[in-house]
């Protein structure tokens, strides 16, 4: 069996204060526990949960000082007690919800939460290989099970919005687009995108809802939540589920009526890739795991902006939370 020599200590971008910038600091190897493995990080993306995390907006279960970031790849280079699913010097995508996430030199995970990736992926390619990319595949196993034939996507210029249209018109689910921006427009049908719709124009309402009409777009995708989850909603069909996944606006849903919920049987639930189990998932399919491994080097496949070392992360995160729309950033922990 490979064995790899675990250093004493290793740095890593800590979070002392919610909303206040990371520290790159040295912290001591830690002992694993039942279940858990010790990642050596070769890439990790910054994505916008990332930033909500660091905010101290999203629900990760850290106690601080912690070290953030939420998905990442590396080489398993240690095992905990009774792990016998994952061999050493294993190539992985993983999520990381310890207090040692994937900003670091190492990051801690669990036996669950990993992904081992193909030799032809590079670790940059596999660096997001979860929280966009199997979402995306599980988004449309949840359409699929709802019997839809179209969807609405709000946020849809993002890197996320950008893989799912792909994905979905791949596989024959027409995709509403809905952006803020004309350069979101712009990106999107690039990709290929059939409808595109600006969510500031004066007629979007009504342009929504007879696309939405036409199309029998009954699932809706939410990343934005406020009252606008509510405003769209009553735009579709009959009988249609919006799924909740993101809260951009900052704010609680709302404008959900009780004439959409009691006489139209309209529903709104959460979807988050957490807790959202589906028998084809590739955290535990096999069959899922060679598709997803597949896909990432094409339809599902992440462009980056900018990469940076670990002691330019602060950096890399100022850069990204202006630049949103376009690429993703990389950060490179262990160069």
């Amino acid at each position: 069996m490979e064995q790899f020599t675990i250093p004493k200590t290793f740095k890593a971008a800590q979070l002392v204060e919610y909303g206040k910038d990371l520290q790159i600091v040295e912290i001591e190897t830690p002992q694993l526990k039942d279940g858990q493995l010790l990642i050596k990080v070769e890439a990790a993306p910054v994505n916008p949960s990332d930033l909500l995390l660091i905010a101290g907006h999203y629900p990760a279960g850290k106690v601080l000082p912690a070290v953030p970031g939420i998905e990442g790849s590396g080489i398993v280079v240690q095992l905990g007690p009774n792990v016998d699913n994952v061999k050493l010097g294993t190539k992985v995508a993983f999520t990381a919800s310890s207090n040692y996430g994937s900003y670091a030199q190492y990051a801690v995970t669990t036996s669950q939460s990993v992904i081992p990736l193909d030799d032809d992926i590079s670790f940059e390619l596999g660096a997001s290989s979860i929280v966009n990319p199997v979402t995306v595949l599980l988004m449309l196993v949840e359409t699929q099970e709802l019997g839809a034939k179209a969807i609405v996507h709000t946020a849809a210029g993002s890197a996320l919005g950008r893989m799912l249209v792909r994905y979905f018109q791949d596989s024959g689910i027409d995709v509403i687009n809905v952006v803020r921006r004309q350069e979101q427009a712009d990106l999107l049908k690039q990709e290929g995108a059939k409808y595109v719709l600006n969510q500031t124009s004066e007629t979007f309402f009504q342009d929504l809802n007879a696309l939405a009409t036409q199309l029998n777009a009954t699932v809706f995708f939410d990343a934005i939540g406020g009252s606008l989850t509510g405003q769209i909603l009553t735009q579709l069909p009959n009988k249609s589920t919006a799924l909740v996944y993101g809260l951009l606006s900052g704010q609680p849903i709302s404008d959900v009526t009780a004439n959409d919920l009691l006489f139209k049987s309209k529903t709104v639930k959460g979807f988050w890739l957490a807790t959202s189990v589906h028998k084809y998932n590739p955290f535990a399919d096999v069959n899922a795991q060679k598709k997803l491994n597949e896909l990432l080097k094409t339809t599902l496949k992440t462009e980056y902006a900018n990469q940076y070392p670990l002691e330019k992360i602060v950096e890399g995160i100022e850069y990204y939370k202006v630049n949103q729309t376009s690429r993703k950033i990389l950060i490179r922990p262990n160069q």
